[in-house]
C-alpha cells in the first residue's frame, strides 16, 4: 500500500514538472518577444543616434584627440626632467706617456669601471614654435568643437530622412494594400454579377487583370518598408530583430516657419553655421603653420641644470666608497645659420597650403548659401504641394464611390472603376508623399540657416 503511494506520488510530480515546464514553455519566447519590441518618436530616435551612431561617436572623440594636442603643445613650454644610470667597462685602459728629466713615465687616464648617475632639468626659455604651436591647438579644439555640432545636425537630419523615410514607406504599403483589397472586393463583385448573367466576361477579366496587377506593387512596397526599417535601425544602432513600431504625428503645422528674409538668412548663416566656422578656423590654422615654419629662422634660448654622482674604480664593489657629487648649469642659444635651404622649402608649402585654404574656405561659404536656396526651394515647394493636394484624397474615395455604383447599375464601365481606384491610390500616395518631403526640407532648412534641428 505504502509503496502505490509512493507511485502515485512519483506520477503527480512528474505530471506538475511537465505543466510547469509547458507554461514556461510558452510564456518564455512572450517574455523574450517583448523585450525585444520597441515603440520609437522621433525624440527617441533622436535620443538613440546621438547615444549609439558610430558617426557621431566618431566625431565626438576627436575632442579628446584635441585635448591632448593642447598638452602637447603646452608640455614644451614647460621643464622636462631626466634621468639616468650609465655604467663603462675599460677593458683597455687608455695610457699616457710623458718624459721627465729624461725618463718615460707612464699614467692610467681613466679606471676599468665607471658607474654614473645623473638628473636633468631642462626648461625652454624661448622658442617661436613652441608658442605658436599652442595657439594652434587652442584652434584645432575650437574647430573640433564646431565639427562636432556640425555631426550632430548631420545625423539629425539623417534620422529626420529615415524616420520620415520609413514612414513614408509603410504608408505606400498600407496605400497599396488597400488597392489590392477594392480590387479583390470588385472582383468579388463583378464575378457575382457575372454569375448573374448581368456583367460581361469583359469586365470579369479586367478585374482579374487588376488583381494580378496589384499584387507584385505590393510585394514590393512590403520590401521597401523593410528596407526602410532595416537602415533605420542601423543608423540608430538598433539591432536588426529587435520589433520597432514608430509614432509621429502628422500635423503639418508642426513643419511652418515664418517668411525668411533672404539678406538676414545669409547673415544667420554666417554666424551660426558650424560647418562654416569650422572652415574658418581651419584656415586660420594654416595660416598660423606658416609662423611655425618661419620659426627655422630664428634662435632658441634653452637652460639645463644637471646633478651627477660618479664613482670611478679598478677594483671593489660599487658603493664602498662615496660617489662624487657634481652641479653644473648650461645655457644654450642656437642661431640657425644654414639649413640647405630646408627653412625656406618649409614656408612655402605652408603658404600654398593657407592659399588653398582661403580659396576651400571660399567654396564653403558658397556651397552653404547654396544649399540655403536649394533647402528653401524644396521647402517652399513641399509645402504648396501638401496644401494643394487638399481634399483630393476624400474626392478620389468618392469618386471610387460613384464609380461602383454606377458600374452595378449598369450606367458605368469597368474601366471607370479601374480609374477611380488608379486616382485614389495616387492621391493618397502623394499626400504621403508630400508630408514626407516637407518633414524633411523642413529639417534641412533649419540645418542650411546653422539652427538646432528638434522634433
Amino acid at each position: 500500500m505504502v509503496r502505490f503511494r509512493n507511485m502515485t506520488e512519483i506520477i503527480k510530480m512528474k505530471v506538475f514538472g511537465k505543466l510547469i515546464g509547458s507554461v514556461l514553455l510558452l510564456i518564455i519566447p512572450q517574455l523574450a518577444g517583448a523585450q525585444e519590441s520597441l515603440t520609437l518618436d522621433l525624440p527617441g530616435a533622436f535620443e538613440l543616434a546621438l547615444q549609439r551612431n558610430e558617426s557621431y561617436l566618431i566625431a565626438t572623440q576627436e575632442m579628446d584627440r584635441a585635448n591632448a594636442r593642447i598638452m602637447e603643445a603646452v608640455s614644451g613650454a614647460f621643464p622636462q626632467v631626466t634621468g639616468g644610470v650609465t655604467y663603462l667597462r675599460n677593458w683597455e685602459v687608455p695610457v699616457g706617456v710623458f718624459k721627465m728629466n729624461g725618463e718615460e713615465v707612464r699614467f692610467k687616464f681613466g679606471t676599468e669601471n665607471s658607474f654614473t648617475a645623473d638628473l636633468t632639468i631642462s626648461q625652454p626659455l624661448y622658442s617661436s614654435r613652441t608658442f605658436t604651436a599652442l595657439r594652434i591647438a587652442r584652434l584645432a579644439r575650437r574647430m573640433v568643437r564646431e565639427s562636432i555640432k556640425a555631426s550632430t545636425q548631420e545625423v539629425k537630419l539623417q534620422v529626420y530622412n529615415a524616420f520620415y523615410g520609413t514612414i513614408l514607406a509603410h504608408e505606400v504599403l498600407k496605400v497599396n494594400e488597400e488597392s489590392e483589397r477594392l480590387a479583390e472586393d470588385n472582383l468579388d463583385r463583378v464575378q457575382k454579377m457575372y454569375d448573374q448573367g448581368v456583367s460581361a466576361e469583359f469586365d470579369l477579366l479586367r478585374a482579374r487583370v487588376a488583381v494580378a496587377n496589384i499584387r507584385p506593387t505590393v510585394t514590393k512596397a512590403r520590401s521597401d518598408a523593410e528596407v526602410a526599417m532595416s537602415a533605420l535601425k542601423n543608423l540608430l544602432g538598433i539591432d536588426l530583430a529587435t520589433s520597432v513600431h514608430l509614432e509621429a504625428q502628422f500635423d503639418s503645422m508642426m513643419f511652418v516657419l515664418p517668411p525668411i528674409d533672404i539678406e538676414a538668412a545669409k547673415k544667420e548663416i554666417e554666424e551660426n553655421r558650424p560647418d562654416l566656422k569650422a572652415s574658418d578656423l581651419n584656415t586660420l590654422i594654416k595660416e598660423r603653420l606658416i609662423s611655425i615654419a618661419r620659426a627655422g629662422y630664428r634662435p632658441t634660448l634653452d637652460f639645463s641644470t644637471s646633478l651627477q654622482y660618479q664613482r670611478l674604480y679598478d677594483r671593489g664593489g660599487v658603493f664602498d666608497k662615496s660617489w662624487d657629487r657634481s652641479l653644473t648649469s648650461v645655457i644654450l642659444l642656437r642661431v640657425p645659420i644654414f639649413d640647405s635651404w630646408r627653412t625656406p622649402s618649409q614656408v612655402k608649402q605652408a603658404r600654398v597650403e593657407y592659399s588653398q585654404g582661403l580659396l576651400q574656405d571660399q567654396a564653403a561659404h558658397k556651397a552653404m548659401f547654396l544649399d540655403f536656396e536649394q533647402s528653401l526651394g524644396r521647402y517652399l515647394e513641399a509645402r504648396n504641394r501638401l496644401s494643394a493636394q487638399g481634399d483630393a484624397v476624400q474626392l478620389a474615395r468618392r469618386g471610387l464611390d460613384i464609380s461602383n455604383v454606377r458600374f452595378e447599375s449598369g450606367v458605368g464601365t469597368q474601366l471607370e472603376v479601374t480609374d477611380a481606384r488608379l486616382s485614389l491610390s495616387v492621391a493618397e500616395i502623394n499626400k504621403a508623399v508630400a508630408f514626407h518631403d516637407l518633414a524633411v526640407s523642413y529639417a534641412a532648412l533649419l540645418r542650411s540657416l546653422g539652427r538646432e534641428i528638434n522634433p
